[in-house]
């Protein structure tokens, strides 16, 4: 079960989870952005996904949508055993660098940008703005090759995509509520084996307000 408590490199989970993550051989990441103020949409990914995966990733515009998970989870033991046991994120241009919460003492920082370690890879997690990601990769390129990591998840361009440039993969799982370019609303899932890293991505059928249908999604760009 998710520890609800940020380490010093501003993950959320306990430092024993953390490492099984780096050693875990088969890890699957349950990867979102950009929920900007739909709690509801982020709750039901995670009621549908989050326990079948390792950790949970967000790229940011929607940190405070997490967080108030969060508090949730504090008091609610079913909704705690759905959350992955390790929660990484960075902050979107929409999102504070800090938050109270009421499942933590201290306030809650956002990195700009977070390393994860999984099955012994590093996974760059930063929102895109200060990258310049609508520009294209080559700032986030250089910024994961100083950080020895050779695949990136990010977000706020709001499409799903997946390029693979020079040895590097860089993913964004689209938005969660309010996608660009005709897209669905979409998310990913992405497991690490020795050799590759496999991205699932699952858009979200809505039919009406309470009631979601996932099925898998093949992004055209």
């Amino acid at each position: 079960m998710l520890e609800l408590k940020q380490t010093v490199h501003n993950l959320i989970g306990s430092p024993k989870d953390i490492k099984a993550l780096e050693n875990n051989p088969s890890p699957r990441l349950l990867i979102i952005s950009d929920s900007h103020g739909r709690t509801q949409i982020l709750k039901d990914i995670i009621t549908q996904y989050g326990s079948g995966c390792d950790a949970l990733i967000f790229c940011g515009d929607g940190t405070s949508d997490l967080l108030m998970l969060l508090d949730e989870a504090a008091n609610d033991k079913n909704l705690r055993k759905m959350l992955p046991s390790v929660i990484a994120f960075a902050r979107g241009n929409g999102d504070g660098s800090r938050y109270n919460t009421g499942f933590s003492r201290n306030p809650i920082i956002v990195p700009e940008r977070q390393i994860l370690c999984a099955n012994h890879r590093n996974f760059l997690i930063v929102h895109g703005h200060n990258e310049g990601i609508n520009w294209g990769f080559e700032n986030c390129g250089f910024t994961a090759q100083l950080e020895n990591c050779k695949n990136i998840f990010y977000g706020h361009t709001h499409v799903t995509r997946e390029d693979r440039i020079n040895g590097f993969t860089f993913v964004n799982p689209g938005s969660c509520s309010l996608p660009r370019c005709g897209q669905p609303q979409c998310f990913a899932i992405a497991t690490v084996d020795s050799k590759f890293v496999d991205i699932a991505h699952i858009k979200i059928n809505r039919n009406g307000e309470d009631f979601n249908k996932y099925s898998l999604f093949t992004p055209i760009y």
